[in-house]
């Protein structure tokens, strides 16, 4: 029962809140002849709940909007995979780091110091609770359990510490999200640039993971040794994505993904990218690289995927090629100077398109 308070237990309460207790006390004939009232202070247990409630509630707040970021970051990367654009692909990246990163930020913030809080709540909570149960006061211990009993005191906890974990970990997921598609655009290394080509395909493989990961199985050999190679790191990472999301869309059901890395000589680096899908008819496989040719359902393709890869790499002085057998699957292979020549490297106002 709240009372206005004129006396307040500390200077932050402005009410007190008191457990009636009403007993009858009972005539030798069974009449009520009187009546005990017995009046408990409980301002102090009944606080901490409330305290406990608003913090639960906030963090679940905060849990949803954690849900909410996730699912919006993850429809931009189906976009992401879908673009079959370099530039659109490096803004779009862009965008979302910028525009993530710094509502994730505060929002960790904030899970951290809702962890902090619930605990120093908690700590007072079973420092009060022990006090009063160590009490030689046993209607006031009664009182108290009564009250933890009714505001589901231990339940809160838990949930309470359940949320800020999922909630913390949801956070850590965003972060890792952003920083695969901040690696994979490279947007601050458009320029020409000597790169690894290990990690382009790493992150490249990041970025579609959700396109290969419940049926494909990954089979990854890289050579030892294999010299970077002087590119445009962005451009590279959109061939291997057009080639990598095309091996996961010609495989139907489960299949494998083979992708090797090795040098071809002192002065070449080759990726040969081999699926299991449904190959592809040799009457066709001299034109897939020519722009607008698609072999997938109207409205499922531009058909500008291996034509702007084909670009790319014939812009980087390298090659591409196909090998192919129906029923058993494609093998792409890209075969890249380690150093371009320089006409190749001066004219960076081709479009590979």
């Amino acid at each position: 029962m709240p009372f206005k308070s004129s006396r307040p237990v500390s200077g932050e309460e402005e009410q007190m809140y008191q457990n009636l207790e009403v007993i009858p006390i009972h005539s030798e004939d069974g009449t009520i002849e009187h009546v005990c009232l017995c009046v408990y202070d409980v301002t102090i247990q009944a606080s901490q709940q409330q305290e406990l409630k608003r913090v639960s509630q906030k963090l679940e707040e905060e849990h949803q909007s954690q849900k909410v970021l996730i699912k919006k970051l993850e429809d931009a990367q189906g976009q992401l995979i879908q673009s079959e654009k370099m530039a659109s692909i490096g803004q779009l990246s862009a965008g979302i780091a910028h525009e993530i990163n710094n509502p994730v930020g505060f929002i960790t913030s904030n899970l951290q110091t809702l962890s902090d809080y619930f605990n120093s709540l908690e700590k007072v909570l079973k420092s009060i609770t022990q006090t009063i149960g160590q009490s030689k006061d046993t209607a006031l211990n009664e009182a108290c359990q009564k009250i933890l009993k009714q505001g589901q005191v231990d339940f809160i906890l838990e949930d309470t510490a359940e949320l800020i974990t999922e909630s913390l970990e949801g956070s850590s997921r965003v972060m890792s999200i952003v920083k695969n598609l901040k690696e994979f655009s490279h947007v601050d290394r458009s320029e020409w640039s000597y790169a690894n080509l290990e990690n382009c395909i790493e992150s490249t493989l990041k970025i579609i993971n959700n396109e290969i990961k419940y049926n494909i199985t990954l089979e990854k050999h890289y050579a030892a040794n294999v010299p970077d190679v002087f590119c445009q790191p962005m451009q590279i990472n959109q061939v291997l994505l057009n080639i990598l999301v095309n091996a996961s869309h010609a495989i139907k059901g489960e299949g494998t993904i083979t992708i090797t890395l090795q040098s071809a000589g002192d002065d070449f680096v080759e990726i040969h990218i081999r699926d299991t899908g449904c190959g592809i008819p040799e009457e066709i496989r001299e034109r897939i690289f020519e722009p607008f040719f698609t072999t997938k359902p109207v409205g499922s393709g531009t058909g500008l995927g291996l034509s702007v890869s084909y670009g790319i790499i014939n812009k980087h002085n390298g090659t591409i090629s196909v090998t192919s057998e129906v029923g058993k699957g494609s093998e792409f292979t890209i075969r890249l100077p380690v150093n371009p020549s320089a006409e190749a490297v001066d004219n960076t106002d081709a479009k590979a398109m």
